[in-house]
């Protein structure tokens, strides 16, 4: 009996179901298959176009609060001066970018009565900008330090009146949120 059964294993049926069976895949193979397209894709991402690179969010840079309004200064008169040539440089167009706020726009001053009494914290406004740089809504999103009505309504009103570049999206100006952080500190200078 055990002689037919060895036969039965050499036969051509069972070699041929044998070499029928599906090869599994490892599943390290197919990690490391997944990594090597994260990896690609990321490469890709970073070096698709150079020129293309967007500057850092304003939520990324902390405005420290001014204790005096600041002033726009006037342009130089050797600026007026230049030639018409060097006048009519063309910017390069800008297909995405995030809203901008210029840099008229004047600091959230530090309310008095808050400074004399030593209050300190940041506050973190979210403002609505439209498609035309003007600021359509303002509200504050977060507090650190001492809770202050003064330093929120002295965020406020100061944003509410500024100015930006609009964000840009395939070449188009869109609305956009920006975040505004302001640093209030009674630190001596």
């Amino acid at each position: 009996m055990s002689a037919t059964t060895h036969d039965h294993l050499h036969s051509p049926h069972l070699q041929q179901d044998v070499s029928e069976r599906p090869q599994r895949t490892s599943p390290w193979l197919w990690l490391a298959l997944i990594v090597a397209m994260f990896a690609a894709a990321l490469m890709w991402l970073r070096f698709s176009n150079p020129n293309d690179v967007a500057p850092a969010p304003v939520g990324e840079r902390m405005l420290p609060a001014s204790e005096a309004p600041v002033a726009a200064t006037p342009a130089p008169a050797a600026r007026n001066a230049a030639p018409a040539s060097s006048q009519r440089k063309v910017a390069p167009a800008v297909r995405s970018r995030e809203a901008s706020p210029l840099a008229s726009n004047e600091k959230p001053r530090y309310p008095a009565a808050a400074l004399r009494n030593g209050v300190q914290g940041s506050v973190i406004a979210s403002l609505n900008v439209d498609t035309h740089g003007n600021v359509t809504d303002a509200s504050i999103v977060s507090r650190s330090g001492e809770r202050s009505r003064d330093l929120d309504r002295s965020v406020l009103s100061t944003v509410q009146e500024w100015k930006f570049q609009p964000a840009m999206q395939n070449g188009r100006a869109v609305a956009s949120v920006v975040r505004v952080p302001v640093d209030f500190r009674t630190e001596q200078r």
